[in-house]
């Protein structure tokens, strides 16, 4: 099982704890035809962010910059930059080799400047949410922002989204951090 640091020493007080699939990635959204073009991306990538993506697996970077919806994105930076909260990672995604590489996937969208850590792995999301809590009793506020309905174990903190997030959404999350 893995087990993901923190990324910040800082001491948060607000957290935001995403998912990925059905939050920021529309389940209704795979564009594999675009594997064709990845040398292309592979060397944009690159040359922005001089970081080799070509270690990566091809299907999420694919993912990740085709998929990942735009508005979405910016509704997360939305609430991010309105509350000052930071991001922790509850998505599926931390899993495995990707979560080691799920913080380049966020550079390029901007939001890898958020990104404060992951929650520990027990394939239980309410149960690994709490027990990150635990493990950092600075959090005063937070929000559970997942297309899985957390909202019967977190009632006061929990925005359940339908495909990605909307601005209603959004606007909940930042009503619940302010």
């Amino acid at each position: 099982m893995l087990s993901h640091p923190d990324f910040s020493d800082e001491k948060i007080e607000k957290a935001l704890f995403l998912d990925i699939d059905g939050v920021i990635h529309p389940f209704t959204q795979y564009r594999y035809e675009h594997l064709n073009d990845m040398e292309q991306l592979f060397d944009e990538l690159e040359r922005k962010f001089q970081i080799d993506y070509r270690e990566f697996s091809k299907y999420d970077v694919a993912i990740a910059y085709y998929d990942w919806d735009k508005d979405a994105i910016n509704e997360i930076k939305r609430i991010l930059d309105a509350t000052g909260a930071k991001i922790v990672v509850s998505s599926s995604w931390r899993c495995s080799a990707t979560g080691e590489y799920l913080p380049f996937l966020l550079l390029m969208h901007d939001l890898r400047k958020y990104l404060y850590g992951y929650t520990p792995i027990n394939r239980c999301r309410p149960i690994e949410i709490l027990e990150y809590l635990k493990a950092h009793p600075h959090i005063k506020k937070w929000v559970a922002v997942d297309d899985m309905d957390l909202s019967r174990d977190f009632p006061e903190n929990a925005v359940v989204t339908c495909q990605k997030i909307t601005t209603a959404d959004a606007d909940r999350c930042i009503e619940m951090l302010s």
